[in-house]
């Protein structure tokens, strides 16, 4: 979306074309009127000052205007962070979690407080799609225990992938409305997560349809509790 000009940068704008239009009849008249010299030589110091100015206002917008790329080394810092622009988001949030161990393993109150703001937005403000990769049997568990927030929450909506059989595993990302993105990055062990955020709308729309493809080979949650019960109950052959 294209920001609309600020009043003062049309008038800038305006006062640069007066201010042109003037050297322009200096330079014009000035082998009529000789005393106009030192008043073009005075408007052409001017002129650069104004070339110089936009020069750096230029410069201030590219860097103002990229995107923000904020690293997280530990655990305790992305989600500290994480946890503070799902508080803020507006109207949709999208996560996914592609792990070895289910969110209850993690020891770090930033990481609970993350994951219980995500089920507060759903609960309070705003729709939450999350997809869980089913990569071992407490990851298949702790779906299962998702049923009763799905079923209190009708605003947060869960979909399962089993990557059990998959050799590279998609990446754990939330997403923030249309602007705003962390991205996870596993450690050796357990506990050890890093992260990326990035402010940056572009790159924020292709992730979203990415999750959007993976929203919609996932499997309902409800389907999935469904199927792992049936299987679960069947007597040993």
């Amino acid at each position: 979306m294209i920001k609309p000009r600020a009043k003062s940068d049309r008038w800038e704008e305006l006062a640069l074309s007066i201010f042109l239009l003037v050297c322009f009849l200096l330079a014009f008249f000035k082998d009529l009127f000789p005393v106009l010299d030192e008043g073009l030589t005075a408007a052409m110091f001017a002129a650069v000052f104004f070339v110089l100015k936009q020069i750096r206002d230029l410069r201030i917008e590219v860097q103002n205007g990229g995107p923000e790329e904020v690293f997280f080394a530990t655990n305790e810092e992305f989600y500290s962070s994480a946890q503070d622009a799902v508080h803020g988001a507006k109207r949709e949030v999208r996560v996914t979690y592609f792990r070895h161990v289910p969110p209850t393993a993690l020891s770090s109150a930033e990481s609970r407080k993350y994951f219980r703001e995500v089920i507060n937005f759903a609960r309070n403000k705003g729709n939450v799609r999350r997809i869980i990769g089913i990569s071992s049997d407490a990851m298949a568990d702790w779906c299962v225990a998702q049923v009763g927030e799905v079923e209190r929450n009708p605003r947060y909506n869960v979909r399962v992938i089993d990557t059990r059989n998959q050799t590279v595993e998609p990446m754990s990302v939330c997403l923030i409305d249309d602007d705003t993105m962390f991205m996870a990055f596993s450690g050796p062990t357990d506990q050890q997560i890093g992260g990326i955020r990035e402010d940056a709308p572009k790159l924020v729309q292709f992730h979203q349809n990415r999750f959007d493809q993976l929203w919609t080979i996932g499997t309902d949650l409800a389907e999935f509790v469904k199927v792992r019960t049936t299987d679960t109950d069947a007597p040993p052959r």
